[in-house]
């Protein structure tokens, strides 16, 4: 994943959401770098840190949906549900293993997520930013 990958198709035009967005990627990057490097305390620290921020990250977007009585709701937290699974099992297979065996996985995570945000987190981007001008 390569810091400028698909950075035009990252902005949703939410500042906090986009703001979300580039701290959970540089959590991301930082740690496919630690297992680049097979440095397993620092991979262990930020898979903590990037599940528990998912997590809150995932929550506050669906609240936000919620508010604006998001149509495609159900099939955006279904999407939040898969990346939650995946890091789950992401982080079981971290505490029991080496580092370097973890790193094309975890690469494949950022890219799915890179496609969720620059699809499904900008039509919702798109769809408040519709229903923020109607209301104005």
């Amino acid at each position: 994943m390569s810091p400028a990958e698909g950075r035009h198709t990252l902005i949703t035009g939410n500042r906090e959401m986009d703001e979300e967005h580039a701290l959970q990627l540089r959590l991301l990057r930082e740690l496919l770098q630690s297992l680049e490097s097979d440095d397993s305390p620092a991979a262990l620290e930020l898979f903590e840190r990037l599940d528990q921020f998912t997590s809150a990250h995932f929550l506050a977007e669906e609240l936000l949906m919620r508010l604006h009585s998001y149509p495609d709701f159900e099939a955006h937290r279904a999407e939040h549900g898969q990346f939650v699974e995946e890091l789950a099992a992401l982080g079981a297979r971290l505490s029991g293993a080496g580092t370097g065996a973890l790193r094309d996985d975890a690469d494949a995570f950022a890219r799915r997520l890179l496609a969720h945000i620059a699809t499904t987190d900008s039509a919702l981007g798109t769809f408040q930013r519709s229903k923020t001008t109607a209301a104005g």
